[in-house]
Formats: structure tokens, sequence, C-alpha cells
């Protein structure tokens, strides 16, 4: 069997570009309406996993929560380069403050509007 071999093409052509490519790292210089809905989803799942594991401690009720904790817990995993863009990296490709704030923002009115449906 033959090995694979791909070299993609040279498509960037902007230095930050091809830094950013060579160490692996997404680059978030899109649409703030694609990255606010991503942001969004990513806080969402940060309040539900925390909420569920401070449910499960203070509660006790390990054996109703533990999939739904579990399953936040690989979401985030997986999410892992978007909450790097949104906190940790400092380069020209990471999410913008502005993003990363409208994004909780409309988190948190999901919540509120949730909670005020559970409600009734």
């Amino acid at each position: 069997m033959r090995k694979a071999s791909f070299l993609p093409t040279n498509k960037v052509v902007d230095s930050d570009h091809v830094k950013l490519y060579q160490m692996g790292k997404f680059d978030f210089r899109i649409s703030t309406t694609v990255l606010a809905s991503m942001v969004t989803l990513v806080v969402l799942n940060m309040v539900a996993f925390m909420a569920g594991l401070a449910r499960a401690i203070v509660f006790g009720n390990w054996e109703k929560m533990l999939i739904q904790v579990l399953l936040s817990l690989y979401i985030l995993i997986m999410s892992y380069p978007v909450i790097e863009g949104m906190i940790l990296r400092k380069d020209k490709g990471r999410i913008p403050y502005s993003v990363t704030l409208l994004s909780i923002v409309f988190a948190m009115v999901f919540l509120t509007l949730g909670s005020v449906v559970l409600l009734y």
C-alpha cells in the first residue's frame, strides 16, 4: 500500500496565516455572525457543565447527572480550539473581545429566557 502524500497548495499569502497554519492553530478572523453563534454555544456549554457539576456535588445526585456532566465535558474538550481563541491566545487570529462579550450577553439572554419558560 502506498503512503499518502498530501501537500497543500499555497493559498495563504499573509505571513500571519502561514505561521498559524504551521503551528496548527485556527484563524478566527472570520465573520462576526459565524463567530458569535459558535462562541455562544461554547459559552452555553461551559455554563451547563459548571451548573451540572455544581448540582451533582451540592445535591449529591450523581446517578442522574453523571452522563450529562460527562457529555458536557466531552463537548468542552472538543471545543478547546474555540476556548483557546477566546481566552488564551493573544495573536491576530484570536477571537475578538467584542465577539466574546456579545456571545456572553446572548448566552445570558438565552439562559434567562429558558428559565422563564421553564417556570411557567
